[in-house]
């Protein structure tokens, strides 16, 4: 990482030299020694690893979000995300965070508190093309996010009834998966295995023909 980088993740965060000190665990004299220096002037990698967990933590802490600068950087550095702060950022809330996995029960609950919000379901809505993008990855993906579609599309359901639709599709787009999609193969697994638990949730509860009475 270079100063830049430093000074990015001091504005983003709102911190003085004194409190990323405190999160790095270092002293703010050695912060404001490094500001002092030229942008592009490389922090001593025994300290890259301070860098990376602070800015992990932010993200649990709610203090950075999926667009910040510093998350991309430290994703691209390390090609993985903490678990904890995925889910975070995914919208799972209390008792579900504690676990790196889930009953397919509890899976629904988690995607229903990512489909509840608002800027969620904006997203997913403004982003059919890209949703469609994944069907070319085979006849199943095609078939779990039309249903998906159809869901989110449906006049006859409540918004309640489709929130598992849209927090499993918001997954699907979303950069923060439990496994990062640009691993070859496994990637998509976690993508793929939310569809289906999603489609599987539905078809309980409409029947495996999917009524279109009743959905769409």
């Amino acid at each position: 990482m270079e100063n830049s980088h430093l000074l990015i993740l001091m504005k983003e965060a709102q911190l003085s030299p004194e409190q990323l000190a405190e999160r790095l665990g270092i002293s703010n004299m050695t912060i404001r020694r490094w500001m002092k220096k030229s942008s592009g002037e490389i922090i001593p990698g025994v300290y890259e690893k301070a860098m990376e967990d602070a800015v992990y933590q932010m993200m649990i802490d709610g203090i950075l979000g999926p667009e910040s600068k510093s998350v991309k950087l430290v994703m691209k550095k390390s090609q993985n995300l903490s678990f904890a702060a995925a889910i975070k950022n995914l919208g799972f809330t209390g008792n579900l965070r504690k676990a790196p996995s889930f009953s397919p029960d509890r899976l629904m609950v988690g995607l229903s508190q990512i489909g509840a919000k608002e800027s969620r379901k904006t997203e997913v809505d403004r982003s059919h093309k890209k949703i469609w993008s994944f069907a070319k990855l085979g006849e199943e993906w095609g078939s779990h996010i039309s249903t998906m579609m159809r869901v989110v599309r449906s006049k006859n359901l409540t918004m309640v009834d489709k929130l598992v639709a849209y927090g499993a599709l918001f997954y699907l787009i979303c950069p923060f998966d439990l496994i990062p999609d640009d691993i070859p193969v496994f990637g998509l697994m976690d993508d793929y295995c939310v569809l289906g638990l999603a489609v599987a949730y539905y078809v309980r509860k409409y029947g495996r023909s999917l009524d279109l009475r009743k959905v769409e």
